[in-house]
């Protein structure tokens, strides 16, 4: 398995499980053989740009992100930028939403409800995280009320 100081193979598996997608697939998509993929994802090999292409149009990303996750100088990033600095396995799973959110608008809603779709889930998220923020704040204040402490929002 990939290192941390690998983050295009930590996103290749990552993205991989995400979106259901076994090596062989990856391989047939891209057009390389199946070693060449392991390859890849256990971090042993960086693709070449030519593959980086390949895989960012297979998996419907934008190239510069690839090319950065394996350590190519990028013209998207500006001088003194981090090359990399998101967590690969968070951008693979947010790109297989992405894509996975975009196939329920083209496919499953008129166009003429995109705007409105958007919104709803913009106004369900934030309504989500309200909810989720105040069971945990609940939660721990019962749990600091059963050892005897309070929080001070001094």
């Amino acid at each position: 398995m990939a290192g941390p100081d690998k983050p295009f193979a930590i996103w290749l598996n990552a993205t991989m499980h995400a979106r259901g997608l076994s090596q062989a697939a990856v391989a047939r998509q891209v057009g390389v053989a199946d070693a060449q993929v392991s390859r890849w994802r256990r971090g042993n090999v960086t693709p070449s740009v030519r593959y980086l292409r390949r895989i960012a149009s297979t998996f419907d990303v934008p190239q510069a992100t690839l090319e950065q996750m394996a350590g190519f100088a990028s013209s998207e990033v500006g001088e003194g930028e981090e090359q990399w600095s998101v967590d690969p396995e968070s951008e693979a799973e947010i790109q297989a939403l992405q894509v996975r959110l975009r196939d329920i608008m083209e496919h499953k809603l008129p166009r003429s409800l995109w705007r409105t779709y958007g919104e709803a889930c913009e106004s369900f998220a934030v309504e989500l995280a309200a909810s989720f923020d105040r069971v945990l704040d609940e939660a721990q204040g019962k749990t600091d009320r059963r050892i005897g402490f309070h929080w001070n929002d001094d």
